[in-house]
């Protein structure tokens, strides 16, 4: 039985499903266009994965023999088995969050002096980060390139719906910061 693959590799191959005949820095462009909004996924990884998968004959890699020196890559018939294994397996992981502003507001001692007005800047600028954001997804709903009833669209349907909660989350603690520990 082969080594199970990680999370970073399904991400490749995905893209490669959506995108075939794509460099790496193009891959890199979409997902900051895409999936970068939920799932972190630093370039060297990318580069890193791209590489380990054409060794494991999941994607193709075709490199120009001159010029730039270009890699082109494309998913396999095997690869795209793989991804179509993975996405029809269930999963039950949830949601990892990582969030500044949230540990930020976890470690305030309400006792110290200025906690308050700490935590009250702390939700404003969370506020205004996260409007930013709910501004960004607005426009690409706007943009009308995610299909209404698409995967991608009911994706970022959840974002929409995470910005506008922690929109709120962070008014309220604006309007009454933690006073107990």
């Amino acid at each position: 039985m082969p080594t199970p693959l990680p999370i970073s590799a399904y991400v490749v191959l995905g893209l490669l499903r959506r995108h075939d005949g794509a460099t790496p820095y193009e891959l890199d462009q979409r997902i900051r266009q895409s999936i970068g909004y939920f799932w972190v996924f630093p370039r060297s990884q990318l580069y890193a994965e791209a590489d380990r998968l054409v060794r494991r004959g999941l994607i193709a890699e075709r490199q120009e023999n001159d010029g730039r020196r270009r890699r082109t890559l494309s998913l396999t018939a095997e690869g795209h088995d793989e991804l179509h294994r993975w996405l029809a397996t269930p999963t039950g992981a949830v949601m990892e969050i990582h969030d500044e502003g949230l540990l930020r507001l976890f470690f305030q001692d309400p006792g110290d002096a200025g906690a308050a007005t700490s935590m009250t800047r702390l939700a404003q600028e969370q506020i205004e980060a996260h409007e930013g954001r709910l501004a960004e997804y607005d426009e690409l709903v706007a943009s009308g390139r995610l299909r209404p009833g698409s995967p991608q669209r009911a994706t970022l349907e959840v974002g929409l719906r995470l910005q506008r909660m922690m929109i709120g989350f962070w008014r309220e603690v604006a309007a009454e910061p933690p006073h107990e520990l």
